[in-house]
């Protein structure tokens, strides 16, 4: 009759092996991943640049290079790129431009519908507003007597 010890060696060299051969399998696997479905370019590191380096004008470049170069491969550009990028054309004063990528956004991740449509509501509100100012300005001004 063999020992104990004996027995179980061979036993664990054999789990030992499959354990290697799982992992060599599973980690070659991993390897032949198929690309994303976003071109994601330097989206996450102008996310990184604005919101920790408080680097806006980086960040924005970023953001635009991403968005141009899916455009021009027609890759699909990530969730949130659009909007973000309407964000900064808003804060710029474009506020054509900003509903214009917030409409892109909408069309692109309907998920985003409810709040884009409100972003959008709100900069047409600001456009109505900046144009009514002036006017109430000119009326107040025009109907004094000197």
């Amino acid at each position: 009759m063999r020992p104990v010890k004996a027995l179980t060696r061979p036993l664990a060299a054999k789990v030992f092996l499959k354990l290697c051969l799982s992992g060599l399998l599973a980690s070659s696997l991993a390897g032949c991943a198929g690309p994303s479905i976003y071109h994601w370019g330097k989206f996450e590191d102008g996310l990184h640049e604005r919101y920790v380096g408080q680097n806006h004008a980086e960040a924005d470049v970023y953001l635009f290079e991403t968005i141009s170069a899916a455009e021009q491969q027609n890759l699909r550009v990530p969730p949130g790129a659009y909007a973000d990028y309407g964000f900064v054309l808003f804060k710029r004063g474009d506020r054509e431009g900003a509903i214009s990528y917030f409409e892109k956004e909408r069309r692109m991740f309907p998920e985003s519908s409810a709040f884009m449509t409100k972003l959008i509501e709100r900069v047409q509100q600001k456009e109505k507003e900046a144009v009514e100012k002036p006017q109430t300005n000119a009326t107040v001004n025009t109907g004094a007597k000197p």
